[in-house]
């Protein structure tokens, strides 16, 4: 299990990408890890899969654009410069969150495409992503 330090400051890879074998083998480790876990509580995601799958996040949000946006807020003076990065980061852990609780409702559907309804569901269906249902409410429910 990664600590918060290591998610706000990763080390570079330094170009020491698993090969295709090793990559594999990890994400069908994650996936008996993640099932013997799902068949116990069926509307959680365990924190396991999402910091695996955190630790594959190559994009990152702008730590510029991210300033730039906090301080269209006419109430926010300065930012300090270790503050938009924390902010990135912070964005990049709740995708990550957001898309696993996907995954899980898809896989439920069993389809291999992650769609809107499929949001809407993993929305509706976890209670960390209350606030959004009144943004999902515009699209179509999954099918069942």
């Amino acid at each position: 299990m990664s600590s918060i330090n290591a998610l706000i400051n990763p080390m570079p890879s330094g170009g020491n990408d698993p090969s295709p074998a090793e990559s594999s083998a990890r994400v069908g480790e994650e996936q008996a890890a993640f099932e013997s876990t799902q068949s116990e509580n069926t509307n959680k995601v365990p924190q396991e899969v999402i910091l695996e799958s955190f630790e594959r996040i190559k994009t990152h949000f702008p730590a510029a654009r991210i300033k730039k946006i906090m301080q269209s807020d006419e109430d926010i003076g300065k930012v300090a410069q270790a503050t938009p990065v924390i902010v990135g980061r912070a964005l990049e852990i709740f995708m990550a969150n957001l898309v696993e609780a996907s995954v899980v409702e898809a896989k439920k559907a069993g389809v291999r495409k992650i769609s809107a309804s499929h949001i809407r569901s993993a929305v509706e269906n976890t209670e960390q992503f209350d606030f959004l249902v009144d943004a999902v409410e515009k699209y179509p429910p999954a099918e069942s």
